[in-house]
């Protein structure tokens, strides 16, 4: 990507936004922002953007065909979340859609034309699990690889825009009142080194917390940081116990990494069958096979249960095998290189942890409860997903309320409010060693899988409480001892304090409500409540 991602040792400036994490939600309020002249600098993880964004396959969904409506659309996400939506924040989620489509196009991003044989559709548009119609846009089967390409070509036009790779978020900075963010504590991966970088706003785009949990198909960065972050800095976490396991990852053990097969898989008309072929959702749901997300997570891990099967299956073959390969090229080709030939066999198919429904508390304009704070994409709360995710809502969701965060700091005006900039002391870690830490976090992550997964118990979710307080005592005595720590520690730490909240969130919740599925609690309450979970200090009291 030329210099764009070139180490730059950065002075003491004050910096208008400053963007935490550069996937597609960090990206567009990057340019978003740029082109309204301001400076911009964006903290990512690894050597150049990346994150789940990346792995997007099935699409992003608007309404954009004449026979669709933002009234279908908007009942199709309140259904999907199981009556917990937050309706304003999905009627503009939905109505700018279409703008955000244009937006996106204007940027670059090319979406899969439909047919010349329909004048009115500009896109071919795929259905998934939860639609009534078809609205989904896609670039094949990677779309969301598409769109990052896009973005990444786009922000090279903006020498107002900084990028800062290989960098962890130590801790948010905050004002000696701790009502205003300041900025971040940063950790460069390479030397140790932290180092403050201040700014009038900043905006978390950290992604989810798919990693928390031992069996998942989120990518390395999506473990939940964000969320012990701002929850350290003393803001609220909304509805954390909504981790959507999505029902299809690809089983493949011989595979080093989990992949997901796509919800478009299933619109295109793949059915779900045991290894006898018979067709279990028949008798679940009546979209069957196209069921909402948590709905068929659960009946794939109930059927599993009853015939102790390693995973289910989801047969394509009766399509034609040349429609197939052109509609999934990406998936086709994955599932060969394990030894499966989609179009002539069964590709089998187990839940894994995929998607964070809550997170960060935030208002229609991405704010948090901090001043200058703002939060958007997968580790925002913004009411859209309710109790479950429809399907290519969240890819929508990260581009309209990011840009809507630069719309809203553009009118409040609290880029022309100064600060002082607060003295830092420096510190290091170490990068390297703490395989204590390392071994402790696959246990956390062993720890969410069985006693907060797909079906939970409140004797479960206890259990698995009183083990993670028993690793949060750990984590505070050890950060107590004098000396470096190592990058591994504060990695876990943030692993258990997200572990906390989550598992505290699902306990709080005394129904089962779409992703929340407790064995004590198997009723839908009429009451419709979100529940907000902070950090108690001190931390052996969470």
């Amino acid at each position: 990507m030329g210099n764009a991602f070139k180490h730059q040792h950065l002075e003491a400036t004050v910096y208008d936004i400053l963007i935490l994490g550069a996937g597609i939600a960090g990206l567009s309020a990057a340019i978003k922002a740029a082109e309204h002249g301001h400076s911009v600098l964006i903290l990512t993880k690894g050597a150049k953007p990346d994150g789940s964004s990346n792995y997007a396959q099935g699409g992003i969904c608007s309404v954009t065909d004449p026979k669709d409506s933002f009234k279908l659309h908007q009942e199709d996400t309140c259904e999907a979340g199981a009556g917990l939506c937050k309706k304003n924040a999905v009627k503009i989620l939905v109505e700018n859609g279409p703008k955000t489509i244009d937006q996106l196009v204007k940027w670059g991003v090319k979406f899969t034309p439909a047919e010349s044989n329909d004048a009115n559709i500009r896109f071919d548009l795929h259905l998934e699990g939860g639609h009534s119609h078809r609205r989904i846009l896609h670039a094949a089967d990677l779309t969301g690889k598409e769109i990052m390409r896009a973005l990444l070509v786009k922000i090279h036009e903006f020498p107002n825009i900084t990028f800062l790779e290989n960098a962890l978020i130590a801790d948010l900075i905050l004002n000696k009142n701790k009502t205003r963010a300041l900025g971040a504590k940063v950790i460069h991966q390479k030397t140790g080194e932290i180092e403050a970088i201040f700014a009038k706003v900043t905006i978390m785009a950290t992604g989810g917390a798919g990693r928390l949990w031992f069996h998942t198909i989120d990518p390395p960065d999506a473990c939940g940081d964000g969320i012990a972050i701002a929850a350290r800095a003393g803001t609220a976490i909304q509805d954390v116990e909504f981790m959507q396991f999505h029902p299809t990852s690809l089983y493949a053990p011989s595979l080093k990494k989990a992949f997901l097969i796509s919800e478009a898989v299933r619109g295109y008309g793949g059915i779900l069958k045991n290894s006898k072929g018979e067709e279990f959702m028949n008798g679940v749901h009546p979209l069957r096979s196209l069921a909402p997300r948590d709905i068929v997570a659960r009946a794939i891990h109930r059927e599993m249960k009853r015939t102790g099967e390693p995973c289910m299956f989801l047969d394509v073959t009766a399509h034609n095998p040349k429609d197939t390969k052109t509609h999934f090229p990406h998936i086709y080709a994955k599932c060969l290189s394990a030894g499966v030939d989609m179009t002539k066999e069964w590709i089998p198919v187990v839940p894994a942890a995929h998607y964070m429904c809550g997170g960060v508390l935030v208002d229609t304009w991405s704010k948090t409860q901090i001043e200058g704070l703002y939060a958007s994409g997968e580790v925002a709360a913004t009411g859209v997903h309710g109790a479950n995710r429809l399907a290519s809502n969240s890819l929508l969701e990260s581009v309209v309320f990011a840009l809507r965060a630069v719309e809203n700091i553009e009118k409040t005006g609290i880029l022309k409010k100064s600060f002082r900039t607060p003295t830092i002391k420096s510190e290091k870690v170490k990068m390297t060693g703490g395989e204590h830490w390392k071994k402790r976090t696959v246990e956390a992550k062993k720890l969410m899988w069985e006693k907060c997964g797909i079906v939970r118990s409140v004797a479960g979710l206890n259990e698995g409480l009183a083990k993670l307080r028993e690793f949060n005592s750990e984590v505070e005595a050890e950060m107590k001892k004098p000396g470096t720590k190592t990058v591994a520690l504060l990695e876990f730490r943030n692993a258990v304090e997200s572990s906390i909240l989550i598992v505290k969130s699902a306990l709080a919740r005394k129904e089962s409500r779409g992703l929340q599925s407790i064995l004590d609690y198997p009723k839908m309450s009429p009451k419709l409540v979100h529940h907000n979970i902070y950090l108690k200090y001190p931390l052996e009291n969470n």
